[in-house]
Formats: C-alpha cells, sequence, structure tokens
C-alpha cells in the first residue's frame, strides 16, 4: 500500500517540477489546512512533518491527497503574484503543462475539492429597484431669459412650483443676483462685464453665444425646456433664440413662452420683438406669445402695476404646472411625457388654457374657461392639431361630470385629424370643484388684414426638417 502510494507521489511531483524527497524512514506529509484553505496562487508557507509506521493507517489518504497538493507547492514555488493574476496566464500554462489524470486521480479529486454553490449575490436581477424608479421621471427645466424672464423665474418660485428645476440667465448681474434659484449664469460676461446689454439685442445674441458651452451644462439631461423672456429688449430678444437652438439642436422638447411689449412702449420696441419672435419660432417645438397689451381686458382701474404683471406670470406658471401635473400627478388615467411630446413636438403655435368652477355645471364652466384665455389675444382654438386635457377633481367627481367636459373640449376643435389625449386625477385639496387644463397646440393665429378682416395664420412650417 505504502510502495504503491509512494510511486504516486513520486509521478506527482515529477510532472510539476518539483523536489522529489526520498527516505526510507521520513515521508511527506502536506498539512490539511495547506491543502483546503491556502488558494493556488498563495505565497503561505507549505508544512512538511516526518512520517513514522505510527501513522502508517492515515498515511494513504495523506499521500493520496499529495497530487493536488503537491500542485500547490509547485505553483507557490513558481508564481510570482506581483508579475501574474489568479485565473489568467499562469493558470493557463499551467493546465497546458500538467497531464491528464487518471481515473482514480480524478475520483480523489472530485472527492476532496468542495463545490460552492452560487450565492444570490453573484445573481442579477430581473427587476427595476423600486427605490430608483424615480431616476426615470422626466426631467423639465424652465428657463428664463433677461429681466423679464428672471421675474418670471421668481413667481413660479415663490408659488411653490414642484417638479422642476430653475435656471436664471442675465447679462445685467446686479439683477441676476436678484432671482431666487441658486441655479443661475451671468452670460457674456466678457461683452458686457456685467452691465447689461443696453436694449440691444445683437449683444444679448453675442453674450449667450459666448456662454453656450456653461448654457448646456446646466440644463444637462433635460427633457423639456420652457425658455421664458419678455421680447423687446437686450438680453431677453438676442440671447432666448439662441438658447432654444442649442436646446432644440440638442433634441431637447423646446417651448417657447414670450411676452410682446405695451403700445405705449413705442414702435422701435415693437420692432424688435416681433423680430425676436420670428428668430425663435425656428428653434422651438412650440410657441406661446402673450402680449401685455391683453393685460387690459383682465385688469380695471385699481389693479396695481405689479399685480398686473403678476397675471402675465401666472399663464406661464399655470401652463407649465398643468404639463408637470399631467405627468405626475396619479391619476384613473394617466398621462406620460410621451403623450406630451406627441402633443407639442414640432406644432408651432399654442394655447395653454385652466378653468376651475364649482357648484351646479362646474365641468361644464370650467371647461369653458379653460377654453378662452383673453390674455393670449386672438386665436382660433377650433384649427388646433394637437391637445392635452387634465380634468381634476375630488372625490366627488363624477364619470357624467368627466364626459361633459371632454365633450364641451372635443366639440370646440374642428380639425378631424386632431390628437386629443385626456387624463383625468384626484386631489382631496379639489373637494367641490373640478378644474380643467389644457394645452392646444398647432393653432392658426387670426391676424387682422388690411380691411379689418381676421385672416388664419400657421408658423409651423419651418419645424419639419430642423431633426
Amino acid at each position: 500500500m505504502f510502495s504503491a502510494s509512494a510511486a504516486i507521489a513520486r509521478r506527482a511531483a515529477s510532472s510539476y517540477s518539483s523536489t522529489i524527497l526520498t527516505s526510507s524512514s521520513y515521508g511527506i506529509r502536506i498539512a490539511a489546512a495547506a491543502s483546503q484553505q491556502t488558494p493556488l496562487y498563495s505565497n503561505a508557507p507549505v508544512s512538511i512533518a516526518p512520517f513514522s509506521s505510527s501513522n502508517s493507517s492515515s498515511s494513504s489518504s495523506s499521500i493520496k491527497s499529495s497530487l493536488s497538493k503537491r500542485a500547490a507547492q509547485a505553483l507557490n514555488k513558481h508564481y510570482d503574484p506581483k508579475v501574474n493574476s489568479p485565473g489568467q496566464s499562469d493558470t493557463a500554462e499551467s493546465t497546458k503543462s500538467t497531464p491528464p489524470p487518471s481515473d482514480n486521480e480524478a475520483a480523489t479529486a472530485t472527492a476532496t475539492t468542495p463545490v460552492t454553490p452560487p450565492t444570490t449575490a453573484t445573481k442579477k436581477s430581473l427587476y427595476t429597484n423600486p427605490n430608483k424608479l424615480h431616476e426615470f421621471a422626466p426631467r423639465i427645466v424652465v428657463v428664463g431669459v433677461g429681466g423679464a424672464g428672471g421675474n418670471a423665474v421668481n413667481n413660479m418660485i415663490a408659488r411653490s412650483l414642484t417638479g422642476v428645476d430653475f435656471l436664471a440667465l442675465n447679462t445685467d448681474a446686479q439683477h441676476l443676483s436678484t432671482t431666487l434659484t441658486d441655479n443661475r449664469l451671468q452670460i457674456g460676461s466678457e461683452i458686457t462685464n456685467g452691465l447689461g446689454c443696453g436694449a440691444n439685442p445683437d449683444a444679448g445674441r453675442l453674450a449667450a453665444e459666448e456662454s453656450s458651452e456653461e448654457i448646456m451644462k446646466l440644463i444637462g439631461d433635460a427633457h423639456m425646456v420652457f425658455i421664458t423672456c419678455g421680447m423687446g429688449g437686450g438680453t431677453g430678444t438676442g440671447a432666448a433664440p439662441v438658447v432654444a437652438d442649442l436646446c432644440y439642436s440638442a433634441g431637447v422638447l423646446t417651448v417657447g413662452v414670450v411676452t410682446k411689449p405695451f403700445m405705449f412702449e413705442g414702435t422701435h420696441r415693437m420692432r424688435l420683438a416681433k423680430e425676436g419672435i420670428e428668430k425663435m419660432e425656428s428653434v422651438v417645438d412650440t410657441m406661446l406669445v402673450i402680449p401685455n397689451q391683453n393685460l387690459f381686458n383682465l385688469v380695471d382701474q385699481k389693479t396695481t402695476f405689479i399685480d398686473s404683471f403678476k397675471i402675465a406670470d401666472d399663464v406661464l406658471l399655470a401652463g407649465v404646472r398643468g404639463i408637470t401635473d399631467l405627468m405626475t400627478s396619479p391619476g384613473l388615467i394617466n398621462l406620460d411625457f410621451a403623450d406630451v411630446q406627441s402633443v407639442m413636438h414640432g406644432m408651432g403655435n399654442a394655447m395653454l388654457g385652466t378653468g376651475q368652477a364649482t357648484g351646479e355645471d362646474r365641468a361644464v364652466i370650467a371647461a369653458e374657461e379653460a377654453l378662452t384665455n383673453p390674455l393670449l389675444g386672438d386665436m382660433d382654438i377650433s384649427t388646433a392639431k394637437g391637445m392635452l386635457v387634465n380634468i381634476t377633481g375630488g372625490n366627488d367627481m363624477t364619470l357624467f361630470e368627466v364626459d361633459q367636459a371632454a365633450q364641451m373640449i372635443t366639440k370646440a376643435v374642428t380639425e378631424p385629424n386632431a390628437n386629443i389625449i385626456f387624463g383625468t386625477a384626484f386631489d382631496d385639496t379639489l373637494d367641490g370643484h373640478i378644474k380643467v387644463s389644457l394645452v392646444a397646440t398647432g393653432i392658426e393665429e387670426l391676424d387682422i388684414d388690411e380691411e379689418g378682416r381676421d385672416v388664419p395664420t400657421s408658423r409651423d412650417s419651418s419645424r419639419s426638417s430642423r431633426r
């Protein structure tokens, strides 16, 4: 028994180029701890103990396992951990130089080598971590350009609008310091030195072009961008089209919300505003123009100047909030960002409307208010090619009321191929009330010809070839 086992040990030692130890009174015994716990690429020492006849009963099993243990000893002797790495070239070379084991040796190795079952840590989950679902929510950024744009951003922040990020851009460092968001950038510092544009749109354009890289870093991975400004000045008129072009070219859903000057501000400022609007229309998906002159339709002689401008800012607030609520508020009929994109991508003129009512016929009254927005001027909503509608109410809102509001809105659109998408949601704070919010796009604006007649115009023809 001993001579046969010794022969096996000598063959194993020879095949791994290790030193063969022969002695009649001494044998080789490798510690079990070295063979079971020390990896093949370890430099840990292997213990050698004398062999005597008193432990001859265990010599057979000890020497039978010397095949794998002598392999470990040979690798420990020649392996340099600073040069090789586990499981790479050294293992491949040892595999090439090792003769195939006999049936007895293979059976012994199989019996002595433990099999470690795969742990759950090595398995890849097939499901999304529910704690990371918020990472897939669309990112909406509201960019205020110039003084009027910064004021609009401040109004939304003061009114606790959530679900969006804010960014303020201005050439006037003093006014920029009054914005309520920390995401602000003084653009064109080398051109304007932080002193503004002096009502020169060319200076605003150059300022935005100078800071284009910084602007896009702040916008980042946004899915949708609202760009708001007051047309007719320097920074907004010149810089807003540049910012819109950067976003639009990057594939971001871009919406412009701008104001036109009052009549008392003069023809020169109105001409600059129209030029800025024309430039911006070609680099946005959807355009919303608010004539400040229409504020006189909503105020009286006692309305303060500040409150009058807040009405115009509230139009943007209602529009952004209506869109974010469509995507973030849970409801029985949910709308997602893809729905918003399908209605607003490359659609030209837009109208935002909101209505809220209580009491009898509250659904019909709220829908009528949403369909008419006197601040936006003469816009024929019947020509809309796309529309998002969100009907929100308390737990007392009935199916019949939802049907009433939806039917009234559908009948108001005469375009046969209009893409109208409805969503409904519940809000505990609206018990006893119903609120209807809508975004109508692709609307033909009514211009007045020389004879005073309404002439429909559309401004979406230049957008089809941009992407």
